[in-house]
Formats: C-alpha cells, sequence, structure tokens
C-alpha cells in the first residue's frame, strides 16, 4: 500500500497543467526512471481512479496519443501544506508584484495563490489581515494605466522569455503612423503604469523603448534574439535610457532650495555625490551631478518656487524661459 501511494504521489508530480499534457508513455518512462517498474495498463487505471472529485486531472481523447493534465482551476496539492507565512508570501506577491509577471508565469502561480487565499482566510489571527495593511504610493499624481492587448502582452512576454525575436504592428506618438518592425527585446521596465519595452529593431542601430500600449499586433517568430555583448538592463537604467536624454555629458548641478525641500533631498539623494551646505539668505545650496535628461527638466520645473537653479548658465536659462512663458499665460487674458 506504502508503494502504490508514494508511486501515485510522484505520477501525479509529473502531470502538467492544461494546455500541456503527458501521455501514459511518458508517465511510465518517468516512473521508470525513478525505480517504479510499472505498466502502462496500471497507470491508466491509477489515473481513471484518481481523476474525480479530489483530484483535477483531465484526460484529452479527442487526438493521438491521449494525454492527461491538471485542470487550469484545480488546487495546488501541497504536502505538506501550506504555511501561514508561506501564504502570505504569496499574497503579498501577487498583490504587489502581479503585474511584473509573464502571463504564463501568473497563470502557473495562480493555484498557489488561490490556496494562499484561502490558507489566510481560514485562520483566526492577525496575519491573515497582513495584506490588508500594507499599501504602496507614487510621489507624482496618479494616472490610469493604459490598456495592452493581453494576447500582445502574452507574445511579448514569450519572445523576451525564450530570446526571440517577433514581428509587430506599432503606432509611433511622435509622428502618430504606424509601422512595422522586427523586433529583438532586451528587457521590460514599468514607469508610471506605462510598460515598455527595451529592445533592438532589425535595420535600425541602437537601443530604444517602445511602449507596449501602443502595439497593434505582435507575431513571435522563429530566429533567436540579437542582444549586445554589453548590455545591462539595471545600467541602461540607472544612466537616463528611459529619461528622454539631452545630451551624454552629465549635468553639474547647483541648487538653491527652500529648507523643507532640501530636507527631503537629503533623505533621497539626486546622486552618490551630492552635497549640501547652507547658503547666506538660508536656503541650502546642492551640489549634484546628474544624467543630462528631460526628465530633470520636468522635475526642476515640478518644485516651482521651491528651488532656483544656478548652475549650469544654460540649465538655468532654459528653466526661467519656461517658467517665463508659463506666467505669461496666467497674466494673460482667462480662456473662455
Amino acid at each position: 500500500m506504502t508503494d502504490t501511494l508514494l508511486r501515485q504521489w510522484v505520477m501525479l508530480r509529473q502531470i502538467p497543467r492544461h494546455p500541456r499534457k503527458i501521455t501514459v508513455r511518458a508517465l511510465r518512462a518517468q516512473l521508470l526512471e525513478q525505480g517504479y517498474g510499472v505498466t502502462e495498463r496500471t497507470i491508466q487505471r491509477d489515473l481513471l481512479r484518481l481523476s474525480g472529485a479530489l483530484f483535477g486531472l483531465l484526460l484529452d481523447d479527442r487526438s493521438r496519443p491521449h494525454g492527461w493534465s491538471w485542470d487550469r482551476r484545480a488546487a495546488q496539492l501541497d504536502i505538506p501544506g501550506m504555511e501561514p507565512q508561506t501564504a502570505l508570501a504569496f499574497k503579498l506577491a501577487e498583490h504587489f508584484s502581479g503585474q511584473l509577471m509573464a502571463p504564463a508565469t501568473l497563470n502557473a502561480l495562480a493555484p498557489y495563490f488561490q490556496r494562499a487565499g484561502a490558507v489566510l482566510a481560514d485562520m483566526e489571527s492577525p496575519v491573515s489581515a497582513w495584506p490588508e495593511k500594507i499599501h504602496t504610493v507614487t510621489r507624482g499624481q496618479t494616472l490610469l494605466a493604459p490598456a495592452i492587448d493581453p494576447i500582445i502582452l502574452e507574445t511579448v512576454y514569450d519572445a523576451l522569455f525564450n530570446d526571440r525575436q517577433f514581428r509587430a504592428r506599432y503606432h509611433r506618438r511622435y509622428d502618430d503612423s504606424v509601422q512595422d518592425y522586427v523586433i529583438h527585446p532586451l528587457g521590460i521596465v514599468f514607469r508610471d503604469g506605462v510598460v515598455y519595452l527595451i529592445c533592438m529593431r532589425d535595420g535600425r542601430e541602437g537601443v530604444v523603448q517602445m511602449a507596449l500600449h501602443r502595439m497593434r499586433s505582435a507575431k513571435l517568430l522563429a530566429a533567436p534574439a540579437e542582444r549586445p555583448v554589453d548590455f545591462d538592463l539595471q545600467r541602461y537604467v540607472e544612466d537616463g535610457g528611459l529619461d528622454f536624454r539631452m545630451g551624454w555629458q552629465p549635468l553639474h548641478l547647483e541648487l538653491l532650495l527652500d529648507p523643507a525641500t532640501a530636507v527631503h533631498l537629503g533623505e533621497t539623494p539626486l546622486s552618490d555625490d551630492q552635497r549640501m551646505i547652507e547658503a547666506a539668505d538660508g536656503r541650502m545650496r546642492l551640489q549634484a551631478t546628474v544624467a543630462d535628461t528631460a526628465q530633470v527638466r520636468w522635475w526642476l520645473l515640478g518644485l516651482g518656487d521651491q528651488v532656483e537653479v544656478i548652475a549650469p548658465a544654460a540649465l538655468r536659462d532654459d528653466i526661467a524661459d519656461r517658467l517665463g512663458r508659463a506666467l505669461g499665460q496666467y497674466r494673460g487674458p482667462r480662456a473662455s
């Protein structure tokens, strides 16, 4: 009886979740490798016995050879059972990292998420309410995330996961045209609700970014994706790859800051070399080296009268010009 139970447990672990499947012959080969000598007839009989309400097993008898799989909605079978702390970890991963995962990964983890929810719901403990006690917010204005075609999203993730090219139709923002590209995916970056694909495009040099919600179609190709030998996604982001580069020379910023703003930047510096000293007028003088990007300019404009740009002179003139034009709009007649 014990040998039968162990053999059936090993067999159940070899069966994939729908839509993948495995044949009885393949199951027998797996069992033989692990020391269980058994006939295909015995395996078939076990599967039919175990495919009742307790185990969500499915038989695909519409194709040859027949194949077995776990129902997509079947509960995850774990021995020992899921511990409360493990359940909590799965629920937090689902809540905070769900959007970062590929659709195939989410599908594979769905039974664990469901089981984790059931474990926490059955608990009479403060731990069960832990996911409701944690939330994340952004400092900027909250924007609704643009819709992405789920089929396109799955294709892109599949191409990225397997290092394969894909063909995409893309609606370009800057000239409103629709173009077809063969794409070599390099990475995915999430920023303010927008999902960006970092990639190369056939026939064009350099690494670019493409917003997935602007893709109109995507088809996976068999050819392997090309990847620059020296490409590093983290370095690409840290060097301002998503911040709309204005130039490749760094900016040596010198700012005069309102004291309250200076406290915030003292806790969350602009750069590793940031320095701050008190100025004669009571404001704080900040010096830091940053990438020359449009993002820096948007950030400075957003601070309004809390900051004065001292250097570089070209940046000071640019910010002053933008603020002057903005002020001119408010001093003119109000639009009806």
